[in-house]
């Protein structure tokens, strides 16, 4: 099996692509994509075209918020066997901690790396309840 080095830009811009699609799944507008990847303002997620990929570089707190939000579809998958609640449960309110009445995705859009540590840790703790 090969390794994959999940810091070279080639990688990056296709996990990026990847969770732009799945943002569009969870219902993200631009403001929430923006937040969550730590985008410019100019950036439109929404009409990027692949080859625009090929320009971008991208921080370490990007690539680690891709990591993040991939892990976290990842553990939704495993969770759900509905692709219902695997794609619904991002703007399903929530009264478990740490969401208290917050949909997940409002959860974690504030901007905070600890969040989406803490969105990971709970469907963690979905799966192995």
């Amino acid at each position: 099996m090969q390794n994959i080095d999940c810091t070279e830009p080639r990688v990056v811009r296709v996990g990026l692509k990847t969770v732009l699609d799945l943002l569009a799944k969870w219902n993200c507008n631009q403001q929430q994509i923006q937040a969550l990847l730590k985008l410019p303002e100019n950036f439109d997620a929404l009409s990027v075209e692949a080859s625009s990929f090929e320009e971008m570089s991208f921080s370490d707190e990007q690539v680690e918020r891709v990591s993040y939000i991939l892990n976290i579809h990842a553990g939704l998958r495993v969770a759900f066997s509905n692709q219902k609640n695997v794609y619904g449960f991002m703007s399903m309110v929530n009264h478990a901690s740490p969401f208290n009445g917050m949909l997940p995705i409002d959860f974690i859009c504030n901007g905070d790396r600890q969040c989406l540590q803490r969105l990971q840790a709970y469907i963690d703790g979905l799966i192995n309840a």
